[in-house]
């Protein structure tokens, strides 16, 4: 037998459950009108991207010219300065920084993706290891087929963003439920 406790808590998400299923709604309610707007979606992101960038540009410069007391100062500030030139780039041409960004991205799943399947390759004795090669392959394919899509930098990151949209939705949700689940009170489990 083990008890449960922490009423305090328990009662705080039971009170606040309603809340959780609110942002759960709003969150895939968002998630699915985004997938119908995925090109709007797209420069959302490239405009956030060109934002935190610019921001922080100008964090990098006030770091270098109060934290850093020596020499080095003047090579934070210049990297300060790539930071901002960044974000203004992505601001003075969203089609191209998405398709920038669309093209790292591509890249980096075909490198997970490799990197993955020759992980794979390696543990052939392990249980399950084709499991892991299949994952490895599907990550693979997914960056040739963005990375050879013509029209992929109008729609693939704002596929992203709203498929991510989504699912922390669904885990709201999910929450909610298991917090429904939960006794009000501290109880004896058998």
């Amino acid at each position: 037998m083990i008890t449960v406790g922490h009423d305090v808590i328990r009662h705080q998400l039971h009170a606040e459950r309603k809340w959780f299923v609110l942002l759960g709604v709003l969150l895939i309610s968002l998630g699915v009108a985004l997938f119908g707007v995925l090109s709007w979606a797209t420069l959302s992101v490239v405009y956030l991207f060109g934002l935190l960038m610019m921001v922080g540009g100008m964090l990098h410069l006030l770091a270098s010219l109060t934290l850093f007391k020596s020499n080095s100062r003047w090579f934070f500030a210049l990297f300060s300065m790539f930071y901002f030139l960044a974000g203004y780039f992505t601001f003075s041409s969203p089609d191209k920084a998405a398709f920038v960004l669309t093209t790292l991205l591509s890249v980096f799943l075909l490198f997970a993706g490799g990197v993955r399947m020759a992980n794979a390759s390696m543990l052939t004795m392990m249980p399950g290891w084709k499991w892991s090669f299949v994952s490895g392959l599907l990550t693979f394919v997914t960056g040739i087929l963005i990375m050879f899509s013509p029209d992929a930098p109008v729609w693939v990151l704002g596929l992203f963003l709203a498929v991510d949209v989504l699912f922390q939705g669904i885990s709201y949700l999910n929450l909610a439920y298991v917090i429904g689940q939960l006794p009000t009170s501290s109880t004896t489990v058998e």
